[in-house]
């Protein structure tokens, strides 16, 4: 039985376009970065979502197909070549009688399958363009109490949470705000609709996706959702903090004193509030009555990890803070953010409002042009760039981070001004500069060793075409010679000038963590030696390294961290990266960054050794942040919908 979704879902489509076809725009912060184009047929629904991030970006189509009923019979998702022409299905499904059928997707190297078709339930595809997320919704809400089964397995659930009626160039409209979630995730994703169920735009992200002539309605749907994710986050905040007396006795760890890079065995901490009031061995810390007591025995207690570059969105307060949390991240640095997204949740995280990590903000500033990165702050001149630093100073941001097109003659103002004010700057190389120019030229700070690979094939940022730094880092990285003249001289260089590293490692060895697919070298055995011997000699050179993953959840730091270990690096000295350094880095280790009294109680407990095997750091137990007790089990089983 074919069930009454695929009868729904054509309907869907077929309402879609005058007559038979429709487009949607893609902003990047009211810039146009693409379109979402919808051409529905008899016997089909073709959707192309195509949009420029930076020199990379999205480019997916999705098809569904027909039978005479118009009832859906089959579907696919296909990504589109530069040249518009749609590759092979990267994932796929085919209605045969009462059975839903997946082929193996192309390269995968996996086989098909098939299950049962129940009647009734969601055979759309589950990851695609906006017009898929629509689809679902649709579904949902004709559902009884808005909740429907995938026929793939798991279900989903759908609430309305904002309903309001906004202008747009055709007239006044109705619109609903979706929240979509699927099985026990409880972090939903969102979507607007109109009284038709017809996609009107998507959540908060970097990109929207918005129907053309309704764009001047954002910011009103935009404040909706801060609203509705503000209290989910902080009602969630309730349920993962563990309750506590004023006084905390943390008894008889095995300290980490990250200012000596020693152990100190058999030591109590107490904490008083948020703050530190004594640190001694176990036998001279008395334990007052009706302090919270956390025995320690056997494990190892240390200053909370510092993640030096992640980026905040709007829904990581409920979903992506949690996870740092979990590994071990009492402090994180974004490296950009919008700015009303991240003041907030830095401002609320500090009242207690928030389970987070503490947050120290680094303000954006790109240049103009098609590539522009994922912000508002786009500066064409002087005293643009001087107004954005003054804002973000005002707001305070303890650093500014250039991107990829600033232009280079305003980098020596940018630096002037920024430092004048107390704050750091850093960034990636903009086009047209190398790294040895940009630290003359006041970069303090630099993000991402891939430049310190790309900096010397400076042609290859643009022959044969345009490309990213990742992608010329990857392709270069294995024909650098690490120990060679000219990279002996650079490290120097940084040594000299006190410039930071924050390598993001983790994205290029081993092929790579990073979503936008920056591993992956033709030959990555020698790329990754390469990295690794490159880390050693950034260290031995006296080089400052800091920990960052570039990623909003945190979950591959402690490979970021292992990395220094495995590349020779002593156990002791990458705690000390991942704690006082990142500290002192940011001028915050006279409140953070070791166990010492007066500080700030921002704590972990690790059941295992991590000052003699990094990799221990994976089975970090409990995590106090600001003197807010959280257990990983119940931080991971909150994120994870478990019970």
């Amino acid at each position: 039985m074919i069930g009454t979704f695929f009868a729904l879902a054509a309907a869907a489509a077929a309402s879609l376009g005058a007559p038979d076809s429709t487009s949607y725009v893609v902003l990047n912060h009211g810039r146009r970065a693409g379109d979402m184009t919808i051409v529905s047929q008899a016997d089909s629904t073709v959707v192309r979502w195509i949009f420029t991030d930076r020199n990379r970006g999205t480019r997916l189509e999705t098809r569904y197909r027909y039978n005479a009923k118009k009832q859906i019979i089959g579907g696919d998702v296909r990504a589109i070549a530069p040249n518009g022409v749609a590759g092979p299905a990267t994932q796929a499904f085919d209605v045969r009688g009462d059975s839903l059928r997946f082929p193996a997707a192309a390269g995968s190297g996996g086989s098909s399958r098939a299950v049962k078709l129940d009647a009734g339930a969601y055979v759309g595809l589950r990851t695609g363009a906006p017009y898929d997320q629509m689809l679902l919704a649709d579904f949902l809400l004709k559902q009884p109490k808005m909740t429907g089964k995938f026929a793939q397995g798991g279900d989903a659930h759908a609430e309305i949470v904002g309903d309001t009626r906004v202008e747009t160039k055709s007239g006044r409209a109705h619109v609903r705000l979706v929240m979509l979630f699927n099985g026990t995730d409880p972090n939903p994703r969102g979507i607007w609709l109109d009284d038709k169920g017809v996609l009107f735009a998507t959540d908060v992200q970097w990109f929207i996706t918005v129907r053309p002539g309704a764009e001047a309605a954002l910011p009103a749907l935009r404040a909706i959702e801060i609203k509705y994710r503000n209290a989910q986050a902080e009602a969630l905040a309730k349920t993962v903090t563990a309750p506590r007396a004023a006084t905390v006795i943390i008894r008889n760890g095995d300290l980490f004193d990250s200012e000596s890079g020693t152990v100190r065995p058999n030591t109590s901490v107490m904490i008083r509030n948020d703050r530190i009031v004594e640190v001694g061995p176990a036998a001279s810390v008395a334990t007052p009555a009706g302090a919270t007591v956390i025995d320690a025995t056997g494990k190892t207690v240390m200053p909370g990890l510092w993640e030096m570059h992640t980026h905040l969105q709007l829904d990581n307060q409920s979903q992506g803070s949690l996870y740092q949390l979990a590994q071990g991240l009492t402090t994180v640095r974004d490296m950009a953010a919008d700015m009303d997204v991240a003041t907030s949740q830095r401002d609320r995280e500090r009242l207690g409002l928030l389970a987070s990590p503490r947050v120290v903000l680094a303000g954006f500033i790109e240049g103009p042009g098609a590539w522009a990165g994922p912000t508002e702050v786009i500066a064409k001149t002087a005293d643009e760039a001087a107004a954005y630093i003054a804002r973000y100073d005002s707001a305070g941001y303890k650093q500014i981070k250039l991107y990829n097109i600033v232009q280079q003659d305003l980098v020596p103002g940018i630096a002037a001004d920024a430092h004048k004010r107390g704050m750091r700057l850093s960034g990636h190389i903009p086009r047209g500069l190398s790294v040895p120019a940009a630290v003359l030229l006041g970069y303090d700070e630099i993000q991402h060793a891939a430049f310190l690979f790309s900096t010397f094939y400076q042609d290859s940022l643009y022959v044969p075409t345009m490309r990213a730094y990742s992608a010329v880092a990857t392709a270069v990285a294995p024909n650098i010679d690490v120990d060679g003249a000219p990279m002996t001289d650079l490290i120097k260089l940084l040594h000299d000038h006190n410039t930071v590293i924050d390598g993001t490692f983790n994205l290029w060895i081993g092929g790579g963590a990073s979503i936008v697919g920056a591993g992956g070298s033709t030959n990555q055995l020698k790329a990754d030696t390469a990295y690794m011997h490159l880390i050693k000699r950034l260290y031995d050179g006296g080089v400052t390294l800091v920990a960052g993953t570039d990623n909003t959840f945190g979950t591959t730091y402690h490979r970021e961290i292992e990395l220094y270990e495995m590349a020779g690096i002593p156990a002791p000295k990458v705690l000390q990266i991942a704690t006082i350094g990142s500290a002192r880095v940011m001028k915050d280790d006279k409140d953070y960054g070791s166990i010492v009294n007066g500080k700030v109680a921002d704590i972990i407990i690790v059941n295992g050794k991590p000052a003699e095997h990094v990799k221990d750091i994976e089975k970090v137990e409990t995590v106090i942040r600001a003197g807010r007790i959280y257990t990983v089990k119940q931080l991971m089983n909150t994120v994870t919908g478990q019970k």
